[in-house]
């Protein structure tokens, strides 16, 4: 088998403009996924991986252990998009190229625009098509698709952004963790009068900006009123947040790894660590596998779920919360964080399922399936 040349794009590390002005703990999980993904593809045989760097971070530490691991790496510095458009090598030195970034502001759409189509059309891109990845990186967007394809998922509204930030001062001020998550704590939070609701950007990655409120009958119809119901079609772009109903359950994921056909590997359900401090949701994390009760009841309509998503290639990651009944959340077109917690539970080297064995996708991708999770619960 000949060589092959993937090229990582990894949005925060190859942005100067980026990283200077992300917090420490985003820096850290932008560092540590690829890192991971990189490491676990450079050890597949004849595979030899290459990761675009802003020139700090390629200066700094985390460029000097990307090169003491045997990587290669390359600079830019006018950022991810410029170099695409007029690279310092040329795209036929790669075989393949894998684009990690966020749904804000359209950056994942944008660089899965530049790397399947121009200069980059030749080179298989591990990742889901860019116009899925509009889809599923607008939260109403999938809200409707997930509506379209028979899937549960939370009633939403969006909302213009002077709506959110006067709603803003609703937010829940009681500190609240995963255990309040059952129907007992919400209920005591919540109050007899008033129901708690989750806003949050429609182009939203993670648990930035993520809110609980706490909204009282009248003050839910008001809002309504001013904002839009999401059903049958798209929103207008300019009602930018969505607010919907809090789920009670066990928040909950799962990843896809697709073959560029009708075909993909499901990972294991793992429960994710979610925090509310001061009306502001954070993720700290997850543990995978969750409880076998929960991977038997859940397995069944995620399967569909992946079904529903078609041929694409690269990680998809569902967010559901896992209560009397399954209600997808997000599904997120992109490899999510815990990437770092399946690499570990996976007795084989994940990376070799997001290469998919070969370049046009024709390997025995049923041997990729046979694949062994381990059952001891790892916590990332």
């Amino acid at each position: 088998m000949s060589r092959r040349r993937v090229l990582i794009i990894e949005e925060l590390l190859s942005s100067e403009a980026l990283w200077s002005s992300s917090s420490a703990s985003l820096r850290q999980e932008a560092t540590a996924m690829l890192s991971a993904v990189a490491a676990d593809m450079a050890v597949v045989p004849d595979v030899e991986v290459t990761v675009l760097l802003s020139p700090t971070v390629m200066q700094g530490v985390v460029g000097t252990s990307f090169r003491l691991a045997g990587l290669q790496v390359l600079s830019s510095v006018a950022g991810p998009q410029a170099w695409l458009q007029e690279p310092s090598v040329s795209p036929q030195l790669f075989t393949e190229t894998l684009v990690i970034a966020p749904e804000s502001a359209g950056l994942l759409v944008q660089r899965l625009q530049q790397v399947q189509s121009g200069l980059w059309r030749g080179v298989t891109n591990l990742n889901v098509p860019w116009s899925l990845a509009a889809v599923l990186g607008d939260k109403a967007a999938t809200a409707v698709w997930l509506h379209g394809h028979g899937f549960r998922t939370p009633p939403a509204w969006v909302l213009s952004h002077e709506v959110a930030c006067r709603l803003q001062a609703l937010r829940v001020a009681d500190p609240w963790d995963a255990t309040a998550w059952c129907s007992s704590g919400v209920s005591t939070l919540a109050g007899s009068q008033c129901g708690l609701y989750v806003l949050k950007p429609r182009d939203g990655c993670g648990c930035g900006d993520v809110q609980l409120l706490r909204l009282d009958h009248q003050q839910f119809r008001m809002v309504c009123a001013e904002g839009e119901r999401v059903q049958h079609s798209v929103p207008g772009s300019d009602l930018c947040w969505l607010l919907q109903p809090l789920q009670v359950g066990l928040p909950c994921s799962v990843g896809f790894v697709g073959s560029g056909q009708q075909q993909f590997v499901q990972t294991p359900v793992g429960q994710q660590s979610v925090v509310c401090k001061l009306g502001r949701f954070g993720y700290e994390g997850g543990s995978v596998p969750a409880e076998p009760t929960v991977q038997q009841r859940a397995w069944p309509l995620l399967h569909q779920l992946g079904m529903a998503l078609g041929a694409f290639r690269g990680w998809v990651g569902v967010d559901f919360v896992f209560g009397e009944q399954l209600s997808v959340i997000e599904v997120n077109p992109r490899l999510c964080t815990s990437y770092l917690g399946y690499r570990q539970l996976l007795r084989g080297n994940l990376a070799a399922l997001l290469l998919g064995g070969s370049r046009d996708g024709s390997s025995d991708w049923d041997g990729c399936r046979a694949i062994e999770w381990g059952q001891q619960v790892i916590v990332f």
